[in-house]
């Protein structure tokens, strides 16, 4: 019996080693198939702030999660954890490990025992890249013959980075930069050796060791990293059980904390980008989520006043990148149309314009700051306006008539204007779906023309530039592109002296000019209620920042509350002072 047992073990070998043998030899005569390994699979989008901090991960076009990564970009930890407990000969064997092939056949067909692992990385890549069904002989033959194949085809750094991007690490996360973004959120370089020896054990049982809907790690997950732990101390005595992880739970995530932050920004993006990858944004996620709590607290406390939709765009305005946007109070919510941005939606910007009419007026000599404007009831043609509150002031200074935002002296200065005027300035910005001048006339001076928050910024930003117009950016520019100069609008003398008169503009509530403020503290700013008060603006330069803020409703809907001054600027007031630590 002993005997019989013997033979069968060797007959078995032998046909193992044969198996092995044809494999190879198939192999080296048909190398057909991809230039490379991972051509065919499609890989997700990334989206980082400035900082490198993860905003946003997409799933591929197979609702996995898979995002590329080089070999020479994964913790050296993880690739020996991982060589040294699931194929220590990797550097070495064609593909197969023909003695662990044998043992693990006469464990399973002969001894009837529970089946070992003898898989090598190329045969689970074999695996996984070709779909093999390896539960059978025929099935596990067939995985031998692929597995030669590729060695015969690849580098073993071209089949060990395939692995690391395909190996299964629970549900739909597939790769190891995504399992270290979604579990940890780092990316696989910075991972420290207890978090690289646990991903090295998930893809052997992935749906039992991914961590639990609340990020607790498994206890099938927790023995299979201690042994790998072990095993890895083995090899690197000097190394502490703290440093292995043995002696506390690993904190991870779930599948479900993958970040979605600056949801307006990057769904912006993803939009425009369709190329799988990095995308590194300008958006500075300490900014961001400072001004999403501002926006969303002020919004709570100003609903009884019919106030439920705000938004929000801050700007650097040396490059004109955007650092944060809140296209609206709650993303979530389908009541306020949460997913739409003020950012890219059409609106009237009210009196926001005006400064633009003075800017043009003193480049074309009509006026410096300390001229005087009569605001008394004029008409044009067959037009004839009134100022918001339906009174009249007499003479002004055109610093007082811009900062009290009087509609007489505005429409009287843009009906001197030569060069096309406001309307000619808006279309050499770049302004999109502008009308024929005709269509607009004078009242296009008091919001009567659209443009996004995107745009306004835009303007405003040219102030303190020197009167460069540069439209605003969301991806991280290089050091030629943030050199560039824009184009040319007014005068680098008329944006100095119009942000000066804006800057006396006192904030709500204060009856002193903010004149002898000056540095970092001065808020130079505008306010504007678009016709039939559908929409409040407060917009305005502080620091090294242009601020927009919107306060309205989607679509659009007219609400005695929506008046720039009384809703608009303080919530304008309320970011400012929050960003005060970062604008020095």
């Amino acid at each position: 019996m002993k005997r019989q047992s013997t033979s069968s073990r060797e007959a078995l070998k032998g046909w193992v080693i044969g198996s092995v043998t044809v494999a190879a030899v198939v192999a080296f005569i048909v190398q057909g198939g991809p230039s490379s390994l991972l051509s065919g699979y499609s890989f997700s989008q990334e989206v980082y702030d400035r900082q490198g901090r993860l905003l946003r991960l997409t799933t591929a076009e197979d609702e996995h999660f898979r995002a590329y990564v080089p070999l020479s970009d994964i913790s050296p930890e993880l690739i020996e954890g991982v060589l040294f407990f699931e194929d220590r000969y990797f550097r070495y064997h064609p593909g197969v490990n023909p003695v662990a092939l044998v043992e693990a056949a006469v464990e399973t067909y002969l001894l009837g025992r529970k089946r070992r692992g003898a898989s090598t990385i190329t045969m689970q890549l074999a695996r996984l890249h070709f779909g093999i069904d390896s539960r059978s002989p025929w099935g596990k033959l067939k995985q031998i013959v692929a597995a030669v194949r590729l060695e015969a085809r690849y580098t073993k750094d071209e089949i060990l980075e395939a692995y690391f991007n395909l190996a299964p690490y629970g549900g739909n996360v597939v790769g190891v930069r995504a399992a270290s973004l979604i579990y940890f959120g780092k990316q696989p370089s910075a991972l420290t050796l207890a978090e690289s020896l646990l991903l090295g054990v998930i893809p052997q049982n992935p749906n039992r060791r991914r961590p639990t809907s609340q990020g607790v790690e498994p206890d099938e997950l927790r023995r299979a990293r201690v042994r790998i732990a072990r095993v890895y101390a083995e090899q690197h005595p000097d190394v502490s059980r703290a440093e292995l992880g043995l002696t506390h739970p690993l904190e991870m995530r779930p599948a479900t904390g993958i970040p979605f932050a600056a949801p307006h920004a990057t769904t912006d993006l993803l939009q425009r980008e369709k190329r799988a990858g990095k995308i590194e944004t300008t958006i500075d996620l300490r900014l961001q989520r400072r001004i999403e709590r501002r926006v969303a607290s002020y919004i709570e406390r100003h609903r009884s006043r019919g106030v439920d939709n705000g938004a929000a765009m801050l700007v650097d305005h040396r490059t004109m990148e955007v650092l944060a946007l809140v296209g609206s109070a709650d993303f979530h919510n389908p009541a306020i149309d949460g997913q739409v941005s003020a950012a890219r939606f059409r609106r009237s910007p009210g009196s926001t314009l005006k400064p633009f009419v003075y800017a043009r007026a003193i480049d074309q000599g009509l006026i410096h700051p300390g001229s005087l404007i009569e605001d008394a009831p004029a008409s044009f043609a067959d037009y004839t306006p009134h100022n918001f509150d339906g009174q009249f002031r007499g003479p002004l200074s055109a610093t007082e008539a811009l900062v009290r935002s009087r509609n007489i002296p505005a429409l009287k200065l843009a009906a001197r204007l030569d060069q096309g005027g406001l309307y000619g300035l808006l279309k050499a910005a770049g302004v999109k779906q502008l009308r024929p001048a005709g269509d607009y006339g004078l009242p296009v001076v008091l919001g009567g023309v659209e443009l996004t928050m995107a745009e306004l910024v835009g303007l405003y930003g040219m102030l303190p530039a020197g009167g460069m117009y540069r439209p605003v950016t969301y991806v991280r520019q290089t050091a030629e592109q943030s050199r560039r100069s824009g184009v040319r609008l007014i005068s680098a003398e008329a944006g100095f002296l119009v942000l000066d008169m804006l800057g006396q503009n006192p904030r709500p509530g204060q009856h002193f000019s903010n004149e002898w403020i000056s540095g970092p503290a001065r808020v130079a700013w505008k306010t504007g209620t678009s016709p039939g008060s559908r929409d409040a603006w407060s917009i305005g330069v502080f620091g090294p920042y242009v601020l927009a803020v919107w306060v309205g409703r989607f679509p659009g809907g007219e609400s005695p509350a929506y008046v720039g001054r009384e809703t608009a600027a303080p919530l304008f007031f309320d970011i400012v002072d929050g960003l005060r630590p970062f604008s020095a």
